[in-house]
């Protein structure tokens, strides 16, 4: 279970489990350095699973990107708007769930368009994407 790893661990199976795919490394990226919805108890109770890989007894932590958006959509995660726009963009990249693009921008701060920008790049191939964020220290 999720709440059992500490929030360093949980971020280390997160990126495990998404390895390999830009796109959800990307997501997952984003869902990182936003830093609430690792965090939210909801968000665990409703779109992640915890599982330990047999052959090398690494973890992983499982998003379900569509328990996400079901969850998102029908009120059982509470959140504020940017909240909601950073995971629906998250949704998107990872899994082509659509989003009304404008109206999520326009929802964001600066600090969280600029995470966005490095998600996107990242979907896009580009890893390093992250390195270049001004006042965001998260690893």
């Amino acid at each position: 279970m999720t709440h059992e790893l500490t929030l360093p661990h949980l971020i280390d199976a997160a990126r495990a489990w998404a390895r390999g795919s830009f796109a959800l490394e990307a997501a997952v990226e984003l869902l990182i350095h936003h830093g609430v919805w690792l965090q939210r108890r909801e968000f665990h109770r409703y779109a992640m699973d915890y599982i330990t890989a047999t052959y090398n007894r690494v973890p992983f932590v499982i998003i379900d990107w569509q328990s996400a958006h079901h969850a998102l959509s029908r009120g059982r995660m509470p959140c504020s708007r940017s909240e909601a726009a950073v995971l629906r963009i998250a949704l998107s990249i990872a899994d082509a769930l659509p989003v009304e693009l404008g109206p999520t921008i326009t929802g964001l701060d600066s600090i969280n368009f600029v995470r966005v920008l490095a998600a996107m790049n990242h979907a896009h191939g580009d890893r390093t994407a992250w390195t270049s964020m001004r006042g965001d220290t998260t690893s």
